[in-house]
Order: C-alpha cells, then sequence, then structure tokens
C-alpha cells in the first residue's frame, strides 16, 4: 500500500480482504444486492424457460415448399420445414391467443385435408369471417399463403375475409380448402367457451390501454399473465367446444 493509499483508506478487515461482505459496510450491502439480482435474474430465467417448455407442447408441422429447392437454397430434397409454435412467436413478435389458435387450427385442418402425406405450402385456400392480424399471421407463415392475392395474380385469393361465414358474435369461421381436390374443412374458433370472464374482463379493459401506450405497469404484468394462462390453456387444455372442426363438402 502506498502512502497515499495509507493516509486516504482506512484499513481492511479480515472479513473484507477475504471478499466477505461485511454488515454496515458499502461492500456487504452491494453483495446483498448482487446476490439479489441474480435471484432475480434466475426466477425470471426459470419462469422463461418454464413458458418455453409449454409452447414446444404445442407440436411441430412439417410441411414441404418446393420454392426452396427450386432456388437453390438447400439441397435435393432439402424442402422439408419444421414449423413450431416459436417460430410463429419470432414472425408475430409475440405468442399470444390467437396465433397460439392459427398453429393449432393449421397443424389440425392439414392433418385432415392431407391425411397420408406431407402438405405442400400454397396448395390450399383459406376463408375467414372477420379480419384477425394474429390468426391470419400463423396461417400464412405456416402455409405460405398470402391475404387478397388475387388482385395481383388473376386467380382467386388464397387467403381472404368473407364476412357472409360470420356466425355468432364471439366467433371466428374459417374454411380450409385443397386446390387440388376441393376438399373442405370448417373450423368455428368460439371466444366465448376458450376465455374465461375473468380473461375477457382484463382483456377488454387492458388491450385498449396497451395499445395507446398507457397501461401501468401492474397492468401490463396482469395481461402478460392473463395471456400466458391462456396460451397454456389451448395447449394442454383446451376447453370443450372452443375450437370444433368439420369435413363439409
Amino acid at each position: 500500500m502506498n502512502t497515499f493509499q495509507k493516509n486516504h483508506y482506512p484499513p481492511r478487515s479480515a472479513k473484507q480482504r477475504k471478499g466477505l461482505p461485511v454488515i454496515g459496510m458499502p461492500g456487504g450491502v452491494f453483495n446483498r444486492l448482487g446476490l439479489l439480482a441474480v435471484g432475480i435474474i434466475m426466477l425470471f430465467g426459470m419462469n422463461a424457460s418454464a413458458q418455453t417448455s409449454v409452447y414446444k407442447k404445442a407440436g411441430v408441422i412439417r410441411i414441404r415448399d418446393h420454392k426452396a429447392t427450386m432456388a437453390g437454397t438447400v439441397r435435393k430434397d432439402g424442402d422439408l420445414f419444421k414449423i413450431t409454435l416459436m417460430d410463429i412467436g419470432k414472425f408475430d413478435g409475440h405468442i399470444c391467443g390467437c396465433n397460439t389458435a392459427g398453429f393449432l387450427i393449421t397443424k389440425k385442418v392439414l392433418g385432415m385435408l392431407f391425411p397420408n402425406e406431407i402438405p405442400v405450402r400454397n396448395t390450399i385456400r383459406v376463408k375467414i369471417s372477420g379480419y384477425n392480424r394474429d390468426l391470419i399471421d400463423a396461417i400464412s407463415y405456416i402455409t405460405g399463403i398470402r391475404l387478397n392475392t388475387g388482385a395481383y395474380t388473376h386467380a382467386p385469393n388464397e387467403l381472404s375475409v368473407d364476412k357472409s361465414l360470420a356466425g355468432r358474435a364471439g366467433t371466428t369461421v374459417l374454411i380450409f380448402e385443397r386446390k387440388d381436390n376441393g376438399k373442405k374443412v370448417k373450423v368455428v374458433l368460439d371466444k366465448g367457451r376458450l376465455l374465461s370472464k375473468h380473461e375477457m374482463s382484463v382483456i377488454k379493459a387492458v388491450k385498449p390501454k396497451l395499445i395507446r401506450h398507457k397501461a401501468t405497469a401492474a397492468e401490463k404484468k396482469q395481461y402478460a399473465e392473463v395471456t400466458r394462462a391462456i396460451v397454456e390453456k389451448e395447449i394442454t387444455n383446451m376447453p370443450k367446444g372452443a375450437i370444433t372442426f368439420q369435413e363439409i363438402k
């Protein structure tokens, strides 16, 4: 220790020399704060890990896209894509009840339309009774079809909003159709059966505030918790009648 250090710094105790926290001393406070920060980080990490584990339970959609080999992006026979709910989350920037429903619906319908084969992108059409961005994003990302393409391709729209399909309040109706054989599946998403009264009230009260950036920290936390609960329910314990599937002519 030089002369300046001797004159301006008091001698360190044995605990300080060993790097141990000392009650009443700044080092001890900092060490305790550091431990608290580590604990918080670990807690958030555990929560994030648990939520990711739930997302994985939604499964994988296997689909081919022949453009991958046509464009030379991948080698021959390398056009098989495996799409997960996490991929939808990257596309949308979040995972919520609507894009989770879109993922699960599309997964189920593709299995019905292509029971003995791996589906190929851009081989179906979809009509939906009302615009829902997150729901449409999931369907579009998986199947490769785009909203209102007919105006540019001079062909029937691959994905379009058809208000004539509308059912009772709180429901969204979708019609999936294979282009080659006309086989169709009708899907009805019923929010009244999917969401609890509490979940509905939180969404109705807080979502407009979030959109306007007016929500409080407590409201943001509440909305996030409700959203995670809805997603987990959809994946692990879908309420009866919340989503129905019917093959139609």
